[in-house]
């Protein structure tokens, strides 16, 4: 008997289920107005037939004008007045190629010659070298170059010569003075590193360097090599500084 109830349940709940599948169908799938001919099949499903012998695509007729327009493009002529000429163009000569056209017109010979008078013009020149040749320095107020500097001197004018090259020297002065008003302290570190620099510039002119190699500058107490906080720092800024070029 309790089996029969099973099997019972079983039956009910399998025909509930395709009742409901029945009335989903109906909802998902309403029936469609359409020219073509259509087909309710099982379930209330909706199946539509393909178009009759002799019925064409509304797309196929569309393309067909679009067709006929891009063979007409291609065929497009340009006028003969709208026609422009090409743009005359010079050779590039690169390596040893030889030019393969001469200049044309006026104008070309004579941005020619411009910029041949421009080669011409034109120094070749190495690399050039600056540097420090060496530092002299002085007494505190003092502008005689010692004697214990002689080497540094014939040092100097040999690689001067040697490389026909330019001296230019520097001197200095310490932002120290004595008590003295602003416009005498400056008139004073400027005149003794003037007097400095020209000192060593007449030493390097004694030891065979032209004056006309030599420059001088004198820079007073501009440029300080070191702070003057201690007494060293005044010291080594009393100097007169080198520079060979060439």
């Amino acid at each position: 008997m309790l089996l029969l109830i099973r099997k019972l349940s079983v039956v009910l709940a399998l025909c509930s289920g395709i009742l409901l599948l029945n009335a989903c169908a109906g909802v998902m799938f309403p029936d469609i107005e359409d020219d073509d001919e259509v087909v309710v099949g099982e379930g209330g499903r909706v199946v539509k037939t393909l178009p009759g012998e002799g019925k064409t695509l509304n797309a196929d007729k569309e393309n067909a004008s679009y067709e006929g327009e891009d063979e007409a493009a291609e065929e497009d002529v340009i006028p003969e007045e709208d026609k422009v000429e090409p743009a005359k163009v010079k050779p590039v000569v690169r390596g040893d190629e030889e030019p393969v056209a001469e200049p044309e017109t006026k104008e070309d010979v004579a941005d020619m010659k411009v910029v041949e008078a421009l080669i011409a013009s034109e120094e070749v020149k190495g690399p050039s070298i600056s540097y420090r040749a060496d530092t002299f320095y002085f007494e505190n107020g003092s502008s005689v170059l010692g004697s214990e500097y002689k080497d540094n001197i014939a040092r100097i004018a040999k690689e001067a010569k040697a490389n026909n090259a330019d001296v230019i020297v520097y001197g200095y002065a310490s932002s120290r003075t004595r008590n003295t008003d602003a416009a005498t302290h400056k008139l004073a570190n400027f005149k003794v590193s003037s007097e400095r620099a020209q000192n060593v510039a007449a030493a390097l002119r004694k030891a065979g360097v032209p004056a006309s190699k030599i420059v001088v500058e004198a820079l007073s107490d501009t440029a300080p090599a070191y702070q003057e906080v201690m007494p060293e720092g005044e010291r080594l800024n009393r100097r007169a500084e080198v520079y060979i070029s060439y």
